[in-house]
């Protein structure tokens, strides 16, 4: 099996989203909860949406950055391609071409 960066990096990407917006939720509704049932208000549906507010919010945080991760990664491979490029056609053009070692037919027969 081939390793392929982007399906792994994509997976891990939306493991996190999905962990990033539920522990919040998860997290208002058991305070809600908790507070509902020591003091008898009803604040469970304000928990719940700041729980969805905050996981929300870290979701869009987390995939800007990666998204911009994302950009300056290719933009660093672009720049690392035309290095390269350049590098190649600079080392090729400076360097003379070297004579062949190969003797033709005609030119053994007068050597011998």
């Amino acid at each position: 099996m081939r390793y392929n960066k982007s399906v792994f990096r994509s997976l891990a990407m939306v493991t996190q989203l999905g962990l990033c917006v539920l522990t919040p939720t998860v997290l208002g509704v058991l305070a809600g909860s908790y507070i509902d049932s020591r003091f008898g208000t009803k604040t469970l549906l304000v928990f719940l949406i700041l729980g969805v507010l905050g996981g929300a919010r870290g979701a869009y945080v987390m995939a800007k950055s990666l998204i911009e991760r994302e950009a300056r990664e290719e933009r660093k491979e672009k720049e690392r391609l035309m290095e390269r490029a350049a590098g190649q056609t600079e080392a090729s053009a400076d360097r003379p071409k070297t004579p062949s070692r190969i003797v033709p037919p005609a030119d053994r027969e007068d050597r011998s």
